[in-house]
């Protein structure tokens, strides 16, 4: 079993990722016996009856619609009415959406209880269950209420890839493609060499993949937990993405709007000499050649325009995008108008 420690700087708390196989069905009966709650994506309950807890469960059913305030009410009172305290631990089994909404409940119930994460997507192993990112979608916008709060333990098990649709593990891939095209150019290459065995879900490979994706968000999270500088980097393709999420009304998975958004921001970036013609070229094939989308026609370009200029990183002069620079190394350029990045669709 591989084991990643995140060491946050700035409120000097740690906590360990664990990454192995066929390990995680003892893990929640442990947790279950010693009094733990769990929040459960129930597509992941009905899929592995045989490792789910049975007491003090909450089943979500995860999707973007249900990502909001009143599932996190909901959570709240099933915490409340199972009599949850101060010292209690939640646990959250399923994807990116469960981790968000249960982290997002674990950090206010009580003013915050301990998390436990165990990430079931690729999505969320690679991303989501790491760093202390916390939200719910509000008024149509994707993730704009939310808070910090890091999880005491994130616990991966490789078995949950097995049950997962070529779809989603592809919706999840990304996230470390995204973060080898900002971080380490190597990393970037042994994805592109080993395509083949990633495809095939070779558990050696995809361990691997995970370890390296944790790895290299941790030592960003590490610095700047809060995103008020380097962290920003995490967003590249999500800028654009935002975009093409609301105007497809979310019928466009959250990995493949990213997709789409590395290769149109990596061509804002060519254009405006942010990066070189080699990495854009990199970037594209790569994601061309594991059959991403590469192409995106709006429904609604004002639509989207207003997505992209109430994301998260805008300010009042513009937003700030990160990008895939030269040779690989992640830029962040700030001030850049909307406006610019949604014409690149028409």
């Amino acid at each position: 079993m591989k084991s990643i420690t995140v060491n946050i700087l700035e409120n000097k708390t740690n906590y360990n990722i664990f990454i192995g196989s066929d390990f995680i069905g003892d893990k929640l009966a442990k947790y279950e016996k010693d009094g733990a709650y769990f929040i459960i994506d129930s597509k992941v309950a009905s899929l592995y009856k045989n490792i789910i807890p049975k007491e003090r469960v909450f089943l979500f059913q995860a999707a973007e619609k249900n990502k909001t305030f009143l599932s996190l009410e909901k959570m709240l009172d099933f915490l409340r009415q199972h009599n949850a305290l101060r010292d209690s631990t939640l646990v959250s089994v399923g994807g990116g959406i469960t981790g968000d909404v249960a982290a997002f409940a674990a950090s206010v119930y009580m003013r915050g209880i301990k998390l436990i994460q165990v990430p079931t997507t690729l999505l969320a192993m690679v991303d989501s269950s790491v760093g202390g990112k916390t939200a719910v979608n509000f008024k149509g916008i994707k993730n704009n209420i939310g808070s910090f709060y890091q999880p005491g333990m994130v616990l991966i098990d490789s078995n949950f890839l097995d049950s997962l649709t070529d779809k989603e593990y592809l919706n999840g891939l990304v996230e470390s493609i995204k973060i080898a095209a900002i971080r380490d150019k190597e990393f970037f290459e042994y994805i592109n060499a080993n395509k083949s065995s990633i495809l095939k879900r070779s558990k050696a490979i995809m361990e691997y993949i995970i370890a390296e994706s944790c790895r290299l968000k941790a030592e960003i999270v590490e610095q700047d937990e809060k995103e008020a500088g380097i962290r920003k980097l995490l967003n590249f393709g999500h800028t654009a993405a935002h975009g093409i999420e609301s105007d497809s009304n979310y019928k466009i998975h959250h990995g493949f709007a990213v997709a789409l958004g590395m290769i149109y921001e990596s061509k804002y970036a060519l254009q405006n000499g942010y990066t070189d013609k080699e990495t854009y070229e990199a970037v594209y094939g790569l994601l061309k050649s594991l059959k991403y989308p590469t192409h995106y026609e709006p429904k609604d370009i004002d639509k989207m325009l207003e997505a992209v200029s109430k994301d998260k990183k805008a300010g009042k002069n513009g937003i700030s995008v990160a990008f895939s620079g030269k040779n690989m190394q992640g830029i962040i350029i700030n001030d850049i108008k909307p406006k610019e990045l949604i014409d690149l669709f028409l």
